[in-house]
């Protein structure tokens, strides 16, 4: 019986650099793809000032609604009107076990009519949404 030699050199096991770039490389794609849409869901508008809440983080904004300063309405990156988006404030709501965790974000140009402000929180009253958060700019 002939047994193998004790003498042989051990392999090293060495890592493979290539697939980890090619995964980073993914990632970062991944995360400059979020980060545009994150943006097209943000309307351009001119806020009112106000000093608000000074959190760090943001967090998570949740449901984005923009009200333009002619009263139109901007759900990620699209006109709405009252009906469409008491369907997608009713579909967030029906989405969570709780109503009251749903999170919106309310964006109101400093000139949209506060009639239609008015209109959106009455909406999200009926729907069962617990609390709406008001975006501001911070004053200089």
């Amino acid at each position: 019986m002939k047994f193998a030699s004790m003498n042989r050199p051990e392999q090293q096991i060495g890592m493979e650099m290539a697939p980890m770039i090619d995964v980073v490389l993914l990632l970062i794609i991944f995360f400059m793809a979020t980060a545009q849409f994150v943006e097209r869901s943000l309307a351009e508008l001119d806020l009112p000032e106000e000093r608000g809440e000074q959190r760090e983080d943001a967090g998570d904004r949740g449901l984005v609604i923009n009200v333009l300063d002619d009263g139109g309405l901007m759900v990620s990156g699209q006109a709405v009107d009252l009906d469409e988006l008491r369907g997608i404030v009713g579909t967030q709501v029906q989405q969570e076990a709780e109503p009251q965790l749903v999170q919106v974000t309310v964006r109101a140009d400093r000139n949209a009519p506060s009639g239609q402000v008015n209109r959106i929180i009455e909406l999200l009253q009926e729907q069962g949404v617990g609390t709406a958060r008001f975006a501001t700019e911070v004053p200089e």
